[in-house]
């Protein structure tokens, strides 16, 4: 069975910038639950996970294009456009999307580390800033953007 796809709507700039404003939201979260104790650290790599994962899907619908409805990085980063250049490699895009589901999931019994929560951010924090610059190279400025 085929993944559905999300398909742009009428106004793609606007919709991709609600999409980036939701991964820097995400972000944030994914760091804020780091430094705070009492949550689990599987909270702040799915958050992670979740950034990053939106954040190239506001790429995707920038261009007006369409996108898989999947949590599969790997798989949405090959429907990104040429010109992105995605500043995490196609290991720790597949290591990130199998982190996301042992953060939701205790199926496996994954322990996830603090080294594992703290890698999840760092890339989520690449790929978020590579996408505010793409953005700004399509005309788009931070100050169209503001975190959900």
């Amino acid at each position: 069975m085929a993944a559905r796809k999300k398909v742009p709507g009428p106004e793609p700039t606007r919709e991709a910038v609600h999409w980036l404003d939701y991964a820097l939201g995400d972000l944030a979260t994914a760091a804020s639950n780091r430094r705070e104790i009492s949550v689990p650290g599987r909270n702040a790599a799915f958050m992670a996970q979740q950034a990053t994962e939106k954040a190239i899907k506001a790429v995707i619908l920038l261009e007006n294009e369409p996108f898989e409805m999947v949590h599969d990085i790997d798989v949405l980063a090959r429907q990104l456009p040429v010109d992105f250049l995605l500043p995490a490699s196609p290991e720790d895009l597949a290591w990130l999307s199998d982190l996301e589901t042992a953060a939701r999931y205790p199926d496996d019994f994954d322990v996830i580390t603090v080294d594992d929560v703290d890698r999840a951010i760092g890339i989520a924090r690449a790929v978020v800033e590579a996408t505010r610059a793409h953005f700004a190279s399509r005309g788009v400025t931070d100050e169209d953007v503001t975190p959900s």
